[in-house]
């Protein structure tokens, strides 16, 4: 009696055909986790570079390194532990320091239609890769999460000196704070990030 064996071609169409049916079901099942990890790995890529801007900043435009003795370009004063005095001119004069040192596009986000959220900052303009970012001078008035929600708190009784805020896909969803959406204070040695 004669046995009859698959044909590599035979194995190859069952393996391509049952490969097309697992990534089929994948993406059905879970959509959702995907977005989110996508937009997980971009916002840390986006956080790396804004955490590699501040450091040069520092380093060529502060005397001591520190936010308290930044001098902004076009302003007459450096910021100072009283952020009361830190105005709209710091927070503009802010955003063009961090402009040359980021992959900007130079393309100014000037509505909440095409920026969202960014649209709230003193100063906000759009990365290379179509990241949303706004800057401001000054403390933020409530507390906010820095990085994931639940990781670390800034409170308002905590020196400022400005704060960051970015959105990974503009006006698209989910538009919520650690998913999307980041926001980072500037501690006197720039980025605070958590210590726990």
């Amino acid at each position: 009696m004669k046995k009859h064996a698959f044909t590599m071609a035979e194995a190859v169409l069952v393996m391509t055909i049952l490969g097309i049916i697992a990534t089929i079901m994948i993406t059905t099942l879970k959509p959702a986790e995907f977005k989110e990890k996508g937009l997980a790995v971009l916002a840390k890529k986006v956080m790396s570079e804004l955490d590699t801007a501040t450091t040069q900043i520092l380093l060529n435009n502060s005397s001591d390194g520190t936010m308290a003795n930044l001098y902004v370009p076009g302003s007459s004063t450096l910021f100072s532990i009283n952020v009361s005095a830190v105005n709209a001119t710091h927070s503009t004069n802010l955003g063009k320091l961090y402009k040359k040192y980021l992959t900007a596009t130079r393309k100014v986000c000037n509505s909440a239609a095409t920026c969202g959220a960014c649209n709230d900052y003193s100063n906000k303009f759009f990365l290379k890769d179509g990241v949303c970012v706004g800057i401001s001078a000054g403390k933020p008035a409530a507390a906010v999460n820095t990085w994931f929600p639940g990781e670390t708190t800034y409170t308002s009784e905590q020196p400022g000196y400005g704060v960051i805020f970015f959105d990974v896909n503009g006006i698209e969803e989910p538009n919520t704070l650690g998913k999307d959406r980041f926001l980072m204070p500037l501690g006197a040695e720039g980025i605070q990030y958590a210590t726990d």
